[in-house]
């Protein structure tokens, strides 16, 4: 599999994540202990409204509400290396084998970000506390290592319909003058 911490590290770059950001995420479990279960419980109720996406949790969705706490929780553990990488991706790949579109995973995050802003405001009294904290959120959201697995799994799926190496495919889908 091609998707590299190398890949996340830069993701993280592009993004400014640094240690404050951690320190941030970190400061927001007990937030999300508390209102983590209401966040779940709205993003599985989304879910259960669609017919694709119901069709992908019928007969899993108290299993997959405690998974999804759990992921919730790992999201605001303030270690952002190649095990969670990994364990992230690792999810990703989950999505992928049971068919979920990307799109899916994109347009739902949207539903993390406001229910999380609103259990924020909840709790954060101060404007630029509560500013700083859902920067940090909203960072740490936006860098879809789910959406890695997608990228993955279409290279995967491309070079053993053609037959083409990998490598060469991702040099094909290069811009011209990036080639590396």
């Amino acid at each position: 599999m091609a998707a590299s911490y190398d890949t996340f590290r830069q993701m993280k770059s592009f993004v400014d994540f640094n240690e404050e950001d951690s320190k941030n995420l970190t400061s927001l479990v007990p937030i999300f202990q508390k209102h983590g279960r209401g966040i779940t419980d709205a993003f599985y109720d989304t879910l259960g409204r669609y017919p694709d996406t119901a069709a992908q949790i019928e007969g899993r969705v108290e299993h997959l509400k405690s998974t999804h706490g759990m992921w919730l929780l790992d999201m605001l553990n303030g270690s952002y290396e190649e095990e969670w990488f990994n364990r992230q991706l690792r999810i990703g790949l989950a999505h992928v084998r049971i068919g979920l579109a990307p799109y899916y995973v994109e347009v739902v995050m949207s539903l993390i970000r406001s229910k999380g802003l609103s259990a924020m405001e909840a709790e954060i009294a101060d404007p630029a506390e509560l500013h700083r904290r859902y920067q940090s959120l909203v960072k740490i959201l936006d860098l879809l290592i789910i959406n890695l697995a997608y990228s993955e799994e279409l290279f995967d799926r491309l070079s053993k319909a053609t037959g083409m190496r990998r490598t060469l495919i991702e040099n094909l889908m290069r811009r011209p003058g990036d080639r590396r």
